[in-house]
């Protein structure tokens, strides 16, 4: 008997991959010979967790931690997540609303499988995390994707929605991953409005919200209770690699929620969790880390400003820049390929964000430390002006 067609791997596991994590893998093996990386590439802040929260992982590990968590997350978790919505934006947020997940990813999975059905459609707005696409196609939603122009430097335009019928649910990120735009009160509350009026669920991932630069973002629960959140702690918490975040649930579909919470993941890790109780005694700290994102922010766009064959617009929120790179290169994948063997710099091709526009376009991430911004931030510009 021939059994070599037996194990076929299903329609929903050809989600696109990401090109970064290769040109990562590659990075790495250059890295283990000896040349110097400069990681450009990965959301991932540097800045390690604060101490309060270490210290009291120390504490936890020597106690006799009970095995699984409640499948919503631990109590005094959800209390204190509750307390920074009150704190910082007025708002009341019901612990029982809040589910804490398996990181923003399992966050993301328990709210488009407790919100779509097989064959429903969901817009999102390009240039975008990839992983929305992904997910959702892997369970056979349909993803209709909204394009931006690239005379206005790839910002979303809200009102383009209109545009198009027959949508289920919307996801938007506020401030956007990876343009670092904040969309301001005007768009949010048109956005919620609009949704809220053609039945529309909608999903907003606040998860870098605490990194903003001018203007604070709006919670879009702000504007109404019916949306969905979903945050994590992994990016203005300082917290990456804990695999922790939440979703705030609208009522009517916490139960629902809950039950694939239990099927699914069971809980969240015991001792990440109360670690993550002490976080929000670091606001402080955390803000100050935000104040050395913005420093770096600053200091690459006054270096890039000097190539005028580049387009792009300052952040005003997140830790990124997203390059508009058409005047140099039509192939970004190449033109990262090529700027981390020349230099050991990575940085992310925007194909992996937007599948129309992204050939043209690379994302800078600058949330590694201030030093190593200016060191490799020299080289980048050394390279450029020598090669284009």
């Amino acid at each position: 008997m021939n059994n070599n067609n037996f194990y076929l791997p299903s329609s929903r596991s050809f989600v696109e991959e990401f090109n970064v994590m290769k040109l990562l893998a590659d990075a790495n093996k250059l890295e283990e010979k000896g040349k110097k990386i400069y990681h450009f590439e990965l959301g991932e802040p540097q800045p390690k967790t604060p101490s309060k929260v270490t210290k009291e992982l120390e504490k936890l590990i020597t106690k006799k931690i009970p095995g699984y968590t409640p499948s919503n997350g631990i109590e005094i978790l959800r209390n204190k997540i509750s307390k920074f919505y009150k704190d910082k934006y007025n708002l009341g947020i019901d612990p029982n609303q809040i589910f804490v997940t398996t990181g923003s990813s399992g966050a993301f999975l328990l709210t488009f499988l407790s919100c779509f059905d097989a064959g429903n459609k969901v817009a999102i707005f390009n240039p975008v995390y990839p992983a929305y696409r992904n997910i959702l196609k892997s369970l056979n939603i349909k993803v209709l994707e909204i394009n931006s122009d690239e005379k206005n430097n790839f910002e979303i335009d809200v009102g383009k929605i209109k545009k198009f019928k027959g949508i289920d649910g919307l996801i938007i990120s506020n401030p956007n991953n990876p343009t670092g735009q904040v969309l301001n009160a005007n768009e949010l509350r048109f956005i919620y409005q609009y949704c809220e009026t053609n039945k529309i669920k909608l999903i907003c991932d606040e998860i870098y919200h605490g990194i903003e630069y001018e203007r604070k973002s709006n919670s879009i629960l702000s504007f109404g209770k019916n949306a969905f959140v979903i945050n994590s702690f992994s990016k203005y918490f300082c917290m990456p690699g804990w695999r922790l975040g939440w979703a705030i649930v609208p009522k009517e579909l916490t139960q629902n929620f809950l039950r694939l919470s239990q099927n699914l993941f069971i809980s969240s890790g015991n001792i990440a969790q109360l670690a993550a109780v002490r976080i929000f005694d670091c606001i402080t700290d955390l803000d100050k880390v935000v104040q050395n994102y913005k420093l770096s922010r600053n200091l690459i766009f006054k270096e890039l400003s000097r190539f005028d064959r580049i387009k792009f617009k300052k952040p005003a929120g997140s830790f990124y820049y997203y390059l508009n790179i058409s005047n140099l290169s039509n192939n970004s994948v190449k033109f990262a390929r090529k700027l981390l063997n020349d230099t050991g710099i990575v940085i992310t091709p925007g194909i992996d964000f937007d599948k129309e526009n992204g050939l043209t376009c690379v994302r800078l991430a600058f949330s590694i430390d201030n030093k190593v911004v200016k060191e490799g931030l020299k080289k980048f510009s050394r390279w450029l002006s020598a090669c284009y």
